[in-house]
């Protein structure tokens, strides 16, 4: 009988000592799953979190991208600005020969233009002084002419006298 209870003492000991386990593993399950769940959340957590860097990371790209065709475009338009600066270059290095060449033939112009009223003065003078000649020889003319005609009429006489 000793055994008998000695064996139901040890049964109970064991039978509490399962119970203890039991819920010992109960505990540890909980543990596990509540250690499990938010290592799920984490794992989601970090999904989430990947998934939202990959987002940030296309886009970084695109931005990336749409910089550099930007500043193609701008080297585009700096390199057509430089084109246009030496084409204005070219054009006003052009009209300032241009201006010279123009302020030449107006200095040429007025040159001509002053040697022309000097030839026309001069002409003036040349045309009042051929006309003073002209009178003048006019006038010795008719001079001479009378003379002529007075010596006419005196060799006329003369002759008739003869006659």
């Amino acid at each position: 009988m000793l055994q008998s209870v000695d064996v139901n003492t040890k049964m109970t000991d064991l039978e509490v000592r399962r119970q203890a386990l039991e819920e010992e593993l109960a505990r540890t399950a909980g543990d596990r799953d509540v250690q499990r769940a938010a290592a799920e959340q984490k794992a989601q957590e970090a999904e989430a979190q990947t998934a939202e860097l990959q987002r940030t990371r296309t886009a970084f790209e695109l931005k990336e991208a749409e910089l550099h065709r930007k500043e193609a475009e701008l080297q585009d338009k700096e390199a057509e600005l430089q084109r246009e600066k030496a084409t204005v270059a070219t054009l006003t290095g052009t009209l300032e020969e241009k201006g010279k060449a123009l302020e030449e033939r107006e200095e040429a112009l007025q040159n001509a233009e002053a040697a022309l009223k000097e030839k026309e003065n001069s002409l003036s003078s040349l045309e009042q002084a051929a006309r003073i000649q002209r009178e003048e020889a006019q006038k010795s003319i008719a001079g001479e002419c009378s003379k002529l005609r007075c010596c006419w009429v005196l060799v006329v006489r003369s002759l008739s006298s003869f006659l």
